[in-house]
């Protein structure tokens, strides 16, 4: 009888225990109800929590006019004829000056809006004539060009372009074997290449540009008479037709 009401005592207190203990940790499993749900929102960079945004690499583009200066260098590829006739079935013809490299400067300004530019270059070159293996003339030329050119992407840091030029050209052939003459007139031509916008004041371009001599015929070397009817031996004729050069330049932008 004892151990039977002992027993009971037991388990009538083990399961008010373990009652309490249920009813304790349901009461604080309900107290953790958030009131708001949870939302993530971006950081912000501000120079109070010490983040500094990330700037853009490109440089700014800016839509006003501006004046430019550069510098240009290149190969040059000169379109040439040399001929020297003692009689009509004796004739020398001399080969084209080989490439040869060249350099210049440009002034002008960009438009307004990017998209063109307006420029005066000049350039100086010259090329070595040979006949049978051996230099027999030295060509200088100096050119004297106005171009325009269209660019496009303007806004963007590469800018392909393209445009066309006149201008004047003046080249003087000199041989030891047959004297001097001096060539000048004007000059039609087309360029083309990429500008690479470094920062909001240099640029680097790459292109070409060819340029064609208007003069339509070739003339007589000083010191050769010529008949209108009759050519007078011995003289010397030449021409230079055209010149191509493959250019890089560096501009300033003010």
């Amino acid at each position: 009888m004892n151990k039977t009401l002992l027993a009971s005592v037991l388990l009538s207190a083990l399961f008010s225990s373990t009652t309490f203990a249920a009813e304790e940790l349901s009461t604080e499993n309900s107290a953790y109800t958030p009131s708001e749900p949870l939302v993530l929102e971006p950081v912000v960079a501000t120079p109070e929590n010490g983040l500094s945004p990330i700037e853009d690499e490109v440089p700014k583009f800016d839509d006003t006019m501006h004046y430019f200066v550069g510098l240009t260098g290149g190969m040059a590829d000169m379109s040439f004829s040399l001929v020297h006739a003692t009689s009509p079935s004796d004739k020398v013809s001399v080969s084209s000056p080989d490439e040869s490299g060249f350099a210049g400067a440009d002034i002008g300004f960009y438009t307004a809006g990017g998209n063109g530019r307006i420029y005066y270059s000049y350039q100086k070159m010259s090329g070595e004539s040979e006949f049978e293996n051996k230099k027999i003339a030295d060509t200088d030329v100096t050119l004297h060009l106005l171009s325009a050119d269209y660019i496009f992407l303007a806004d963007k840091a590469i800018n392909p372009f393209v445009g066309a030029h006149v201008g004047y050209m003046i080249a003087e052939t000199t041989s030891e074997k047959y004297g001097s003459y001096k060539q000048s007139n004007p000059v039609l031509g087309i360029q083309a290449g990429v500008a690479w916008r470094i920062s909001d004041h240099f640029t680097t371009e790459i292109g070409a540009r060819h340029t064609a001599s208007q003069r339509k015929d070739q003339n007589y070397w000083s010191g050769s008479k010529v008949d209108p009817t009759e050519i007078v031996y011995p003289n010397t004729q030449s021409d230079l037709k055209s010149i191509t050069t493959f250019y890089m330049s560096a501009n300033y932008r003010f």
